[in-house]
């Protein structure tokens, strides 16, 4: 019988399309995963012209929304987060925070798949190190060690980044580029896969449809790695090393002899995209 494995999945959710993706395939892992909190973590770009704390509503709604959709009557678990960046300033409790702590506390063992900045999980360490040893955080953002991270998990909420780097946590890293970048889909292939096969595939492609910068142009669904990565480890390939700084440009400075954080180098981008399609159409 395999173990479930407990799960806080934290989402800017409606800053982009791979998000619902990836909580959707999160939701209807229901033999692998089980979810005890969605945590709502906040964003801000120049293609949303509301503030940050606004963020966290629209992407509250919806995860109410995705819940509706796959039948999921209780929704308790869902926890509105930071309403602001740490790098601005922000400290203030909040229900996600305050949830990751009690759930560190309160179970053996607990993943944060983390699709978005890194603010909740890091003002959680700040508040209640001795979550550390409880918790293993697989991150979806940067650049693969290489060139300047400009990737928006990264660069909205740096000093969060900062933290969680140097907290000693156990840290994976899926890169966004060029690592989760492959795993490209079309609106084309969407439709095919989804379109009509449920309610909740049709509002997937939906919201791909208008989320993707265009129907002629293949888009990633990077956050789908994070989830994939605890569906199968054999699909993904890593790497140990000492734990990097973070330069002024953002960069990656390579170090010798600090604690290791895990890097994945590759990916099966075939067998996630098979295994999520095929997932959100089962009943």
């Amino acid at each position: 019988m395999i173990n479930s494995k407990n799960i806080i999945f934290d989402t800017d959710l409606f800053n982009e399309a791979d998000d619902y993706f990836a909580l959707t395939y999160l939701l209807k892992k229901k033999e692998l995963f089980n979810v005890k909190a969605v945590a709502i973590s906040p964003f801000k770009h120049s293609k949303y012209d509301y503030s940050i704390s606004q963020s966290i509503e629209d992407s509250y709604n919806e995860a109410i929304t995705i819940y509706d959709l796959l039948g999921i009557k209780d929704k308790s678990n869902i926890y509105k987060g930071s309403i602001d960046y740490y790098e601005n300033g922000y400290i203030e409790d909040n229900d996600a925070v305050n949830k990751i702590i009690e759930l560190a506390h309160t179970l053996d063992s607990v993943y944060i798949i983390a699709v978005s900045g890194l603010t909740n999980i890091a003002l959680a360490i700040k508040k209640d190190p001795s979550i550390l040893n409880k918790i293993k955080v697989i991150w979806l953002g940067s650049n693969f060690l290489f060139g300047s991270n400009q990737d928006s998990n990264f660069r909205r909420d740096v000093l969060s980044v900062k933290t969680v780097f140097e907290s000693r946590v156990d840290l994976t890293v899926i890169s966004a580029s060029p690592i989760s970048s492959n795993l490209l889909v079309s609106i084309y292939e969407i439709e095919s896969k989804l379109k009509g096969k449920s309610d909740i595939a049709d509002y997937l492609y939906y919201r791909f449809k208008y989320k993707a910068h265009g129907i002629d142009e293949r888009w990633p669904l990077y956050d789908v790695a994070a989830v994939a990565y605890l569906v199968n480890e054999d699909w993904f390939s890593l790497i140990n090393i000492s734990c990097p700084y973070i330069d002024y440009d953002n960069k990656f400075i390579f170090t010798n002899g600090r604690h290791n954080v895990k890097f994945v180098s590759n990916l099966n981008a075939k067998k996630i995209l098979d295994d999520m399609f095929k997932t959100i159409i089962q009943n």
